[in-house]
């Protein structure tokens, strides 16, 4: 009977270590599939880099990354500076037009007299008025500056003046400087940023404190800056 349960326990024993040995290979199979697909994962991102006619073109190709990126960099440059003179030139030339034909004495007709306005960018430019009449003709020129003429103006030259301000122009020239604007505020948060990292990695200072209870004399090391 002893012999009997002594060979029922070992045969459990054993059935239980298989188990666990089972359990412990089926453990391992799986740890050895997810580390084989993560190491392939690993050696197709290394054989695309190393992929080349020497087999070790990732310098070639970060060499080659950096150059284009360089270059792409000098085109925006260059594309701002162009849109740059393109604004300036908008701006100094002539693109808001005013006219405002009239007769400017009663005994003539088919409105022979005008007053035109001409305006750049910047609302700068000149009012020309020619009165047409039977006996003589008469021209006047008036500078604008900023919308403004500081000379007396008749009612069709001011008129001529509100149409030409009323003028709707692209606002090219606008975009350009936001953008012009908006680099130079990116320059300036660069720049910040590298004054606060300079700042937070600074020398250390020693600096010596002295008290005056004791008469000791102690060493303080201070990141600010030293003190003549």
């Amino acid at each position: 009977m002893d012999i009997f349960n002594f060979t029922i326990n070992y045969q459990l024993v054993l059935s239980v270590v298989g188990t666990i040995l089972c359990l412990f290979l089926l453990f391992l199979i799986l740890q050895f599939i997810w580390l084989r697909t993560k190491v392939n994962r690993l050696y197709k991102k290394y054989k695309y880099f190393m992929a080349g006619e020497d087999g070790g073109s990732l310098e070639l190709k970060l060499s080659t990354e950096l150059r284009e990126l360089r270059e792409m960099i000098e085109a925006s440059q260059s594309m701002l500076h162009q849109q740059e003179l393109l604004a300036t030139m908008q701006l100094q030339s002539f693109q808001k037009i005013g006219l405002i034909r009239y007769d400017a004495f009663d005994e003539t007709g088919d409105k022979l007299s005008f007053s035109l306005t001409l305006m750049d960018g910047r609302n700068n430019g000149f009012v020309i008025s020619s009165l047409s009449g039977n006996d003589a003709s008469r021209i006047y020129a008036k500078q604008i500056h900023n919308g403004q003429c500081r000379e007396s103006l008749s009612s069709e030259e001011a008129e001529s003046i509100r149409i030409a301000l009323n003028t709707l122009m692209p606002d090219m020239a606008a975009r350009v400087k936001d953008a012009v604007v908006e680099n130079e505020k990116e320059d300036t948060q660069r720049i910040d940023r590298k004054k606060k990292k300079k700042n937070k990695t600074g020398r250390f200072f020693m600096i010596k404190e002295e008290n005056r209870e004791t008469g000791q004399t102690t060493l303080v090391f201070d990141k600010k800056k030293k003190k003549n």
